[in-house]
């Protein structure tokens, strides 16, 4: 029995990845009408010169069309990738990074004031890692709760491409943006630093004064061994006074007790 052959070739692979592109290109076009809340597969497939089926071939439902759909824009404004940061003495040069390769392409600002409930979707689940690392290198810090959320915000708010487009409209050069936002950023981190070194030097403070309440005191430095006398070895007792008034010629002992004979 003769075997089917199964048929690839360069030129049928570049073909349908032309074809999920020109299909993702129709999809990112939708977002330009500010009342769409979903995306159309048959729209899509009308601006690709494909068919609906050939749409759901690449992209079977809407989770699948909207996460394609932010890899996309990544691909777009990010052409050599941004690596997340690793912690909070990467967080400036991670953004400085974000925002450097956003303004590379002239389509962030376009995308930057998009109020499509769908482009929110999309723009929201391809910044979730971004976002989560941003969290977790501020968390990192160990500063105090209030303290730690407000720098969290701040630094959220400076995550996005509108961020540029707003400070390049109020007069600062696109090739300057980037700088400015990662020494803005580093700011912030080196005040949650502050923050974090004094709480911790509030709680040893009040750790130690805790311990000083409930009676944990240093022990106390002995005395001299020369300055602690028994009452009973005293003498300048009355007995020993009456005795060297009745025999002059007896002197009063001054021996301790517990002395050599």
């Amino acid at each position: 029995m003769k075997q089917s052959r199964r048929y690839d070739s360069p030129k049928r692979e570049a073909q349908a990845a032309a074809t999920r592109e020109a299909i993702l290109q129709a999809f990112a076009e939708q977002l330009s009408d500010p009342d769409r809340a979903t995306l159309s597969p048959s729209e899509a497939a009308r601006r690709a010169g494909v068919s609906v089926r050939t749409v759901h071939v690449h992209f079977p439902n809407a989770d699948d069309q909207i996460i394609a759909l932010g890899e996309w824009f990544d691909r777009q404004f990010y052409p050599v990738g941004v690596r997340v940061a690793e912690g909070p003495d990467d967080l400036s040069r991670y953004f400085h990074d974000i925002h450097e390769n956003a303004l590379r392409s002239p389509l962030t600002r376009a995308l930057a004031t998009a109020r499509s409930p769908v482009w929110r979707e999309v723009r929201q689940r391809r910044r979730a890692e971004r976002l989560a690392a941003i969290r977790r290198s501020v968390g990192a810090i160990g500063a105090p709760r209030r303290a730690t959320e407000e720098a969290t915000a701040t630094l959220l708010s400076l995550s996005g491409a509108d961020v540029s487009w707003t400070m390049h409209d109020y007069g600062l050069p696109l090739e300057r943006i980037p700088d400015a936002i990662a020494r803005t950023v580093q700011l912030v981190v080196d005040d949650l630093h502050a923050a974090a070194a004094r709480h911790r030097q509030q709680h040893a403070t009040a750790s130690t004064d805790g311990l000083r309440r409930h009676g944990h005191r240093p022990p106390p430095t002995p005395r001299h061994a020369s300055t602690e006398r028994a009452p009973t070895s005293n003498p300048t007792t009355k007995d020993q006074k009456a005795a060297t008034h009745e025999h002059p010629d007896r002197q009063p002992s001054h021996r301790t007790a517990g002395s050599d004979a």
